[in-house]
């Protein structure tokens, strides 16, 4: 059973972004599933790694984008980014240290990570993105 799955709250009215966020629900999906299989060790640690490699690569197409769209709040949405790779880094550092294993603290902070950075934070984003379309 995934840890969540995509539906129309999640969508920001951008595609190229809500392509990534599918790809990054995609991978947390992968980590839990193979944690529910009873999978550990190296296996956990390389998805729970591509995982933050992809989440690197999203927040960087993410602050392209939005100061392509001149959007005021990128400053603050760029500290939002650190703080959360921090957390990321820290769980992902336990893991190591565990031996490749996850434990519930870790999905609760990467479906509470989702869905308030989406719904919360990145909605923000699309929100000016639309009025800007809508503007020209």
């Amino acid at each position: 059973m995934p840890i969540m799955t995509w539906d129309q709250s999640l969508d920001i009215g951008v595609s190229a972004m809500n392509d990534d966020h599918k790809q990054i629900l995609d991978a947390m999906n992968r980590i839990h599933a193979a944690t529910e299989a009873g999978r550990t060790g190296e296996e956990i640690n390389r998805l729970v790694s591509r995982l933050g490699e992809i989440c690197v690569a999203h927040f960087k197409d993410e602050e392209s984008y939005m100061a392509s769209i001149d959007f005021p709040g990128l400053p603050n949405h760029k500290f939002v980014h650190v703080a959360l790779l921090e957390r990321y880094a820290e769980h992902a550092a336990q893991i190591r240290s565990a031996g490749g294993r996850t434990d519930q603290s870790f999905f609760h902070f990467l479906r509470h990570w989702l869905t308030a950075h989406i719904k919360g934070i990145d909605v923000k984003y699309g929100e000016h993105a639309a009025k800007r379309t809508r503007a020209a």
